[in-house]
């Protein structure tokens, strides 16, 4: 499994998308397109637990858009992400 690090929420100008993640989850933009689509689970420090969908890179430096179905709290920042493995088509 693919791990990474929670770098920021995603911000606009005068805005704060609380749904969304800055993920960093590779050294390059490829390695991020492979990712896209792909489901990301982070834990809180209270055992909760908040899944997500890898959206797109976020420049080129292997950083992901990440999209979670709630929002986050801001002590995720800093803290640890896996990447689920894909499920295999029937």
């Amino acid at each position: 499994m693919i791990s990474g690090r929670v770098m920021n929420f995603r911000l606009g100008l005068k805005r704060r998308y609380p749904r969304e993640l800055l993920v960093k989850l590779g050294e390059s933009k490829a390695d991020v397109a492979k990712l896209v689509g792909r489901k990301v689970v982070l834990k809180d420090s209270h055992g909760n637990k908040y899944v997500g969908t890898v959206l797109k890179p976020h420049g080129n430096k292997g950083v992901a858009v990440v999209r979670f179905r709630k929002d986050l709290p801001g002590d995720v920042i800093g803290r640890e992400v896996t990447v689920l493995a894909p499920r295999p088509e029937r």
